[in-house]
């Protein structure tokens, strides 16, 4: 995250979202568009893909799209027909309308995705002829604006798309509604048996889930096996502590400028949002309360020192101007890094990328501290508005979605219903030790408990980060650091009740 982007976080967390008037939801739906890129990409932990693979820019659609016969070159018609018509297909089980209505679908997606979606809504409409669906397609980086604006004037479409760290803000200002009925009345949904409690939870108020996810994924340990090999050095596997991580991180680092190579590509907090499972959560320590009502990380001294001396005293993790030299760009993914930490959502893209940056690749468990190990798991979803003209209709569409059978013909990556997970990855090619690691994650060790979620993260992000640089750069203590920050995000805490 660069100096202009955390001033715009700290423009957004200035707004009270609790006491908003049509005035100050406008206001911050201008602050939205800013926010959106920083909360998703920080530390390149980016989750903008929703709906199968993708070859081209969101948005960067190349020639129109045949609305009779919808298709490309990574999806062709007869394809993708005989696929739709050999899936087995949810039964209605709320009225079908009576006569012609359209359901409106706010979605992000580049071009592959885009086809896709037009031919789910044709193939969709010849099973049921009174709905007619149109797609409302908006970049990611502009959907959050466009949408408060909406909000704020009284409008919405009927489903939307809804990432893990605006749903409950979307919930608390009633954007989205709850689903428990009509999923009840859904035979064959799948609740409680193909998602895991960690993806349902973002979605999830007061017993309620609101949205239903698309896609789930665990943050990993992956690494670079050329660096490795050419160092003499063991990869690493699932017998890994987060000592021994530190210790190959130093021994990894080797080279100056331009053909420096470092041992791990993050550092604690990059994101902050998932501090609590990944580094603090294995020894016993957390950043916020399970509840996210108090501060707790002034008590993580001796778990965080050691980082702070990788940094200061090794160079062996990328430090601020090291990422801006880099200009943002994954410091794994372009052979920068021996080590790194990231979620499965970056599979296919270096996968992609193996003849451009020719180096071997592996990934496996999370290093493991004494009490255990946590992956944060995260993903996307679709719910229902508050202001749908059609919320029957608008299920019928959802549940067919993102159902078993929707999970596979959009190739949702990595999918949140776990009937799907196997299938999915090996549509891609991913390799099959890389699946077996990734799904022991999710369903074994993969916890939303940790990752900051609450009404208030924003203003706790940018109010923690102001210190938190201040620390990593060596420029106060970090027993200072720490202290300096449960005193100044304790009164923001109030927000998440």
């Amino acid at each position: 995250m660069n100096d202009d982007q955390r001033l715009l976080l700290e423009n957004l967390a200035r707004l009270d979202s609790s006491r908003m008037n049509r005035r100050q939801a406008l206001r911050l739906a201008a602050m939205a568009a800013m926010a959106v890129p920083i909360t998703a990409a920080c530390g390149g932990d980016q989750r903008t893909r929703q709906a199968g693979p993708s070859a081209t820019p969101q948005g960067a659609r190349t020639a129109p799209i045949d609305a009779d016969r919808p298709e490309n070159a990574v999806y062709p018609f007869d394809e993708a027909e005989k696929l739709f018509k050999s899936l087995e297909w949810p039964a209605t089980q709320v009225p079908e309308p009576t006569s012609k209505v359209t359901v409106t679908m706010a979605i992000t997606a580049g071009e592959d995705s885009e086809v896709r979606h037009a031919q789910f809504a044709k193939f969709f409409t010849e099973l049921h002829p009174n709905i007619e669906i149109k797609r409302e397609i908006t970049p990611f980086a502009d959907y959050l604006t466009k949408y408060m604006t909406q909000a704020a004037g009284g409008s919405l479409p009927d489903l939307m798309y809804c990432h893990y760290s605006w749903a409950q803000n979307f919930i608390k200002h009633g954007i989205l509604i709850p689903l428990d009925d009509r999923i009840a009345a859904s035979a064959g949904f799948g609740r409680d048996n193909d998602f895991t409690q960690a993806a349902l939870s973002y979605f999830t108020k007061d017993g309620k889930l609101y949205a239903v996810p698309t896609d789930s994924a665990p943050k990993l340990l992956w690494y670079n096996k050329t660096i490795f090999d050419k160092a003499g050095a063991k990869v690493p596997d699932s017998s890994w502590t987060w000592e021994r991580l530190q210790t190959s991180a130093k021994e990894l680092t080797q080279g100056k400028g331009a053909t420096r190579t470092f041992g791990f590509a993050q550092f604690p907090g990059d994101p902050f949002t998932d501090i609590t499972p990944i580094y603090l959560r294995p020894f016993g320590a957390r950043f916020l309360s399970e509840d996210e009502r108090t501060v707790m990380i002034d008590q993580a001294v001796d778990v965080l020192q050691p980082w702070i001396d990788l940094q200061l005293k090794h160079n062996a993790v990328l430090t601020i101007a090291d990422k801006q030299a880099l200009q943002n760009v994954d410091p794994f993914r372009s052979g920068k890094a021996a080590l790194s930490v990231n979620g499965l959502w970056i599979l296919q893209a270096v996968i992609a990328q193996k003849n451009a940056t020719p180096y071997e690749w592996g990934l496996t468990d999370l290093p493991e501290g004494p009490e255990g190990r946590f992956a944060p798991v995260v993903g996307s979803s679709f719910g229902i508005t508050g202001k749908s003209a059609h919320p029957d209709a608008a299920w019928i569409v959802l549940n067919a979605f993102l159902s078993a059978a929707g999970t596979r013909f959009f190739m949702n990556m990595p999918p949140a219903r776990l009937s799907a997970f196997e299938e999915n990855l090996a549509a891609i090619k991913a390799p099959a030790a890389a699946t077996e690691v990734a799904k022991k994650a999710v369903e074994t060790y993969g916890t939303a408990d940790g990752v900051l979620k609450g009404p208030a993260t924003p203003k706790v992000l940018t109010t923690t980060l102001a210190t938190w640089d201040l620390v990593r750069i060596g420029t106060i203590p970090l027993a200072e650091g720490l202290k300096k920050i449960k005193e100044d995000v304790t009164p923001i805490l109030s927000e998440n009740a």
